[in-house]
């Protein structure tokens, strides 16, 4: 289970209850909590069964490839790739927001520590998989005794956290349903992860008991986790302390023992997950670039088995978004709600894959609830859902432009997405 809450946990204990409280009201933002947490109920149910399966390195690619065919693995590359894209320079601007906490910092000297963490992850990844396997432990060790004292030392919020849940529930406050979408959807980012748990379930003894039970500790154990601090927030800010923004739960540690060294911590907590995240993106376009679904020239692998070319591309991207973002004035949950969108269009596939696979009552029943719910999440992007439609569209013409390439060739066989996913763990434990 420790594997699971590694994977599962990051900055969005830090960010996602300030930034809540910035997109709704107090009542509105208790309500997008819960309701996220429903709308995650079936979907764990079916990565939970996938996972007992397809236990594999394959992963997303695995159940695009299940679900639709071949194109699907360069479809989830596609959309995976465009979610990093936008996701490593959000986790860097939210480790920036602590820092301005801290300094004071202007718009551009937040962009500019943003750049200085994009650039220890680009230095990190370049040490190889132990240096970052050792930053990562280390960071979810912290990252919990941080959530322990938030949670231990703001309980006098907590009982308030309540209050106000139950004036939302009871409808006795004015609630803006839009708000509340806009949270839930903001919120999906907490529940990314468990869809490829089954990297890590090939060696579990009595996988038909101990793989549900896997999932659903871990889903309770980190949902409880976002809960509580939910509440906390939701009744300091009912009490009157700004918890607003990517930094909101900054204000609580002036309840905290250890006042600026929290902020300290929470800051190196953020660095680390973003170091894992620029880790695991730069091995996606390596594999990628095997299969096709990228350009060939991030398939190199420097002389210590690292994707070097993949790292310096992720690298400029990010410092080029950064920059992006303080010229255009885009917020951090504007990119989020990004990641999360091509998110719920990967959830598409793994729906489908279950559907497929499975038998019995149960397909239908969460097959049809988590649909619902991917119907929910989706409908308020609008015309927002160009962006991973056209990467869905993107990745079947490279697959379809490959395999117009490969006609009349003698061996004719690159690797399959599912295939390049499998021997990529071989590099990861290097």
């Amino acid at each position: 289970m420790g594997l699971a809450i590694c994977m599962l946990v990051g900055t969005g204990i830090l960010a996602l209850p300030g930034l809540a409280l910035d997109t709704g009201s107090t009542h509105e933002a208790v309500l997008g909590w819960f309701l996220i947490a429903l709308i995650a109920i079936p979907l764990i149910h079916i990565c939970a069964r996938l996972g007992l399966k397809f236990p594999s390195t394959a992963g997303l690619a695995g159940y695009a490839e299940e679900a639709a065919g071949p194109w699907g693995g360069y479809a989830v590359s596609y959309l995976v790739g465009g979610s990093f894209f936008f996701g490593l320079p959000a986790v860097a601007l939210i480790g920036s927001e602590y820092m301005k906490q801290l300094f004071s910092l202007s718009d551009s000297g937040v962009a500019l520590f943003a750049v200085l963490l994009v650039t220890l992850m680009f230095i990190s990844n370049l040490a190889g998989m132990k240096a970052i396997s050792m930053i990562n432990y280390a960071a979810l060790a912290v990252l919990l005794l941080l959530t322990g004292l938030l949670i231990v030392f703001n309980l006098d919020f907590f009982g308030s956290g309540l209050e106000v849940a139950g004036e939302a529930l009871r409808g006795s406050e004015n609630v803006d349903l839009g708000n509340v979408w806009k949270v839930s959807a903001l919120l999906f980012w907490a529940f990314l992860g468990w869809e490829n748990l089954s990297f890590s379930l090939g060696e579990i003894k009595k996988p038909e008991k101990n793989v549900p039970l896997l999932y659903w500790l871990s889903f309770a154990f980190v949902t409880s986790i976002y809960i509580i601090l939910a509440l906390i927030s939701a009744g300091a800010s009912a009490s009157g302390v700004p918890l607003q923004g990517a930094a909101g739960l900054s204000s609580l540690v002036l309840f905290t023992p250890g006042g600026n060294l929290l902020i300290w911590l929470m800051i190196i907590v953020i660095a680390a997950n973003a170091c894992s995240w620029n880790f695991t993106a730069s091995r996606l376009l390596y594999a990628g670039s095997r299969t096709g679904a990228f350009p060939d020239a991030f398939s190199k692998l420097s002389k210590r088995n690292i994707p070097a070319s993949s790292l310096v591309g992720l690298y400029v991207l990010s410092v080029l978004l950064i920059l992006g973002t303080y010229l255009f004035k885009i917020p951090v949950s504007a990119m989020i709600l990004l990641v999360n969108q091509n998110y719920v269009f990967l959830y598409a596939f793994i729906i489908l894959a279950y559907w497929k696979t499975e038998t019995g009552w149960q397909k239908w029943v969460f097959s049809v609830l988590a649909f619902l719910s991917l119907s929910f999440l989706v409908s308020g992007f609008t015309w927002k859902i160009i962006y991973p439609v056209f990467l869905i569209g993107f990745g079947y013409y490279r697959f379809i432009g490959k395999k117009i390439s490969e006609t009349g060739t003698q061996s004719g066989k690159e690797p399959t997405v599912r295939e390049e996913a499998q021997e990529l763990s071989c590099l990861t434990r290097h």
